[in-house]
């Protein structure tokens, strides 16, 4: 990839990423890593496949989330040890949210949550969906259609549970 190749998909490509890492970290944190995704695509801008710059892209992000998280939670755990203790949520808060869906979204695996992001939020097909998770276009959709499925199931269940709750 030339460099005029490169600066054309960082041109086209940043809003989105930016969008992709808005929804999995910190807002300050997403130029930040945006600007180290942009870096390592530009040091292997010679292998990214063409036409698959974005799920490319969306595949690289997803370790770097992986190794900011952990940095995060280290810091963290320090932290915490050092800090008081934060006040518990308001109840408006908590009856603001969408119990049901976030529990049935917490039940579902990170593979399965993953899936159904890069489908719904992203709006990855399949074959997009296989390079960002490094399996097979065929494999992407069973496990997305799976994972829908699951997804589907959970809620219903949260939903019946709640009806039986309130009556």
């Amino acid at each position: 990839m030339t460099p005029e190749q490169f600066n054309n998909v960082y041109r086209s490509q940043l809003a989105e990423i930016s969008r992709f890492l808005a929804r999995r970290v910190a807002p300050h944190e997403v130029e930040d890593l945006a600007a180290d995704l942009f870096e390592i695509a530009w040091t292997k801008r010679d292998s990214i496949p063409q036409d698959l710059e974005l799920p490319w892209l969306y595949k690289t992000a997803r370790y770097l989330i992986a190794n900011h998280r952990r940095k995060t939670q280290n810091r963290a755990r320090i932290f915490s040890m050092l800090s008081a203790p934060e006040a518990a949520p308001s109840a408006e808060s908590i009856a603001l949210a969408d119990v049901g869906l976030g529990s049935a979204w917490e039940k579902l695996s990170s593979a399965d949550r993953e899936l159904i992001s890069l489908w719904s939020l992203e709006g990855l097909d399949a074959k997009e969906i296989s390079v960002v998770m490094e399996i097979s276009p065929n494999a992407a959709a069973i496990r997305l259609t799976r994972a829908k499925e699951k997804l589907r199931v959970l809620l219903a269940n949260e939903n019946s549970e709640t009806e039986k709750t309130l009556s």
